[in-house]
């Protein structure tokens, strides 16, 4: 009861929902947390790694998820760096982006709308390429809580940005 009472007053004064903190709030937390796993423990998950693919490929040398697997883990292990980078980086963001809407910040909207409109080619890029109804929803999810966050109207969203913006580089 008291949930829905502090939702629908913040709601109504500043068009966000507790769904959409607590749905960027998880999704940072877990970018974020991937990325430190993979600073702290890669070597010892690599070590791990290599010796259950040797096992499994000596009990069956046509296994289908070691094989599949193989595909992936070298080139995670090659381009290791920019994806911790990229995890940490997009985790903090979503995440402050989602404190800035618990404070009702329009900096916490601007953050989280202008991340989505950054990331929208590349996840459009890689649904093409590997079509997925996960990554469909994902990509689907995240257009319209940004729309929703600038209540439909990105015209106006867009002018605000450029004047407020604007006069703060002017000063």
């Amino acid at each position: 009861m008291k949930l829905e009472k502090a939702e629908k007053q913040i709601e109504r004064e500043y068009h966000v929902s507790w769904y959409i903190i607590l749905y960027k709030l998880s999704f940072g937390l877990v970018e974020f947390l991937s990325g430190m796993v993979f600073v702290l423990f890669s070597n010892r998950l690599l070590q791990i790694y290599t010796t259950q693919v040797a096992q499994e490929l000596s009990e069956d040398p046509h296994d289908l998820l070691v094989n599949l697997s193989e595909r992936v883990v070298p080139n995670l292990l090659t381009h290791h760096g920019y994806i911790v980078l990229y995890l940490i980086l997009l985790g903090s963001a979503k995440i402050a982006g989602a404190i800035g809407l618990i404070y009702k910040r329009n900096w916490g909207v601007d953050l989280l709308v202008v991340l989505t409109a950054l990331m929208f080619p590349f996840q459009l890029v890689n649904l093409i390429i590997h079509p997925s109804l996960a990554d469909f929803f994902y990509i689907t999810i995240g257009i319209f809580i940004a729309l929703y966050l600038i209540e439909f109207r990105p015209k106006a969203w867009v002018s605000r940005i450029l004047l407020q913006y604007g006069k703060e580089h002017n000063k």
